[in-house]
């Protein structure tokens, strides 16, 4: 029995040290992405003198799968976050660590983006800007926190679903539909049927699924995100999830490599465009290779990244406050470097080193040891990092956060 629980507890580690390493990669390249922002073409808060394509189609590219990933990921531990609280803690505890910062939080995670946002188009009157909405609700944004919003609402609709299945459905029969749906999406072919709500969500927006921009729901986002978290939430059917996930992740990641290059290529499509490349690329070639980069960057996880590091650790600990705060520094960085005459490689260089200065800095003396820290990630911890080795608790791997 000692051994049994030794050999659990190691596969629990393994998997935590991965996961958290994944989840703190997918933090960084959200950071990567919105500091290119303002040297691409797509529109942005500021508007650098310094504008490349080149900005776009890394900024497109990170898009394809990173919010599709922490979605799976916020699924997998919902999963087990439920069947260990029950129904009313997990609704408590995930009221506490998801809604309450998203209202609590909004004034310090968006109104700097504002503030920058009218600072710059009173300093630059010529540069267009986005007109105003019209919609009376987006005077509350989200604003990059939509991904709160959303899980807040997948949440709710998870606690209902679970709430019928218990009462129209035998736990036999529950179970059978579970491993049945956990060996599909884990086994050879499960990027084709992990792809079929983006396919749906992709049908309905052809133009391509963001993030609500604000409090309303959107059917294509809840399809797409919502059944990325599905998927996640039938990896945690099977124990084994994990050790089926790191087969062929090579072939996978190479897939979405070769297929997100064709869509760079292709691009989204115009209004009323109705080609036969168009329409494959949009609804073939762009939802398998989100869903070949997602099952081959969790595999690559799974087989490489096992073992515990220091580092990897505080960055995943780090990850929430990080995500919540980061858009406002990003935002006045490039505002202070927007005007000057330097390559814009080294421009995104600074706002990236700077927002990470400046987001873990305020993480390890504001957060990290105090009752926010406790707040966010269920718990405190000592200012000096504990070894890489020392155990977890669940709750931190938890990607919802």
């Amino acid at each position: 029995m000692t051994e049994v629980r030794r050999s659990a507890t190691a596969a629990a580690s393994e998997r935590i040290a991965s996961l958290d390493a994944l989840r703190a990669g997918a933090l960084l390249l959200g950071v990567v992405l919105h500091s290119l922002m303002s040297v691409g073409t797509i529109g942005w808060v500021v508007t650098d003198d310094s504008r490349v394509p080149v900005a776009d189609a890394i900024i497109n590219g990170i898009h394809v799968f990173r919010m599709p990933l922490f979605f799976a990921l916020a699924g997998y531990f919902a999963r087990g976050s439920l069947a260990r609280r029950g129904p009313r803690r997990f609704a408590a505890d995930r009221a506490k660590r998801i809604l309450a910062p998203l209202v609590a939080l909004w004034p310090v995670a968006v109104l700097p983006v504002i503030v920058v946002a009218i600072a710059f188009a009173i300093t630059h009157p010529d540069v267009p800007t986005t007109p105003p909405s019209d919609d009376p609700l987006a005077i509350a944004t989200p604003a990059h926190l939509w991904f709160l919003w959303s899980l807040t609402q997948l949440y709710v609709l998870l606690l209902l679903a679970s709430w019928l299945l218990l009462k129209v459905t035998s736990a036999e029969r529950r179970e059978r539909v579970s491993d049945a749906l956990a060996r599909a999406l884990t086994g050879p072919a499960a990027p084709l049927w992990a792809a079929i709500p983006l396919v749906a969500a992709l049908w309905l927006q052809p133009s391509g699924i963001v993030g609500p921009a604000t409090l309303r729901p959107e059917l294509p986002a809840t399809l797409a995100f919502g059944g990325a978290f599905f998927v996640g939430w039938c990896w945690a059917g099977t124990a084994d999830a994990l050790d089926r996930l790191r087969r062929g992740w090579q072939l996978r990641l190479a897939g979405g490599v070769v297929l997100t290059a064709l869509c760079l290529i292709v691009g989204a499509p115009a209004p009323g465009q109705s080609s036969l490349l168009v329409l494959l690329t949009t609804l073939v070639a762009y939802p398998l290779a989100t869903w070949l980069w997602v099952y081959g960057l969790v595999g690559f996880a799974a087989t490489w990244l096992r073992t515990p590091r220091t580092d990897v650790r505080y960055l995943a600990e780090a990850s929430y406050w990080v995500y919540l705060t980061h858009l406002g520094w990003v935002c006045l960085l490039q505002f202070a470097v927007a005007d000057l005459a330097w390559p814009w490689p080294l421009k995104v260089l600074l706002v990236l080193a700077g927002t990470m200065v400046a987001t873990l800095s305020t993480y390890h003396l504001l957060v990290r040891s105090t009752p926010i820290g406790r707040w966010l990630n269920g718990r405190t911890y000592p200012f000096r990092t504990p070894p890489a080795g020392s155990s977890v608790p669940t709750e931190l791997t938890e990607a919802s956060r």
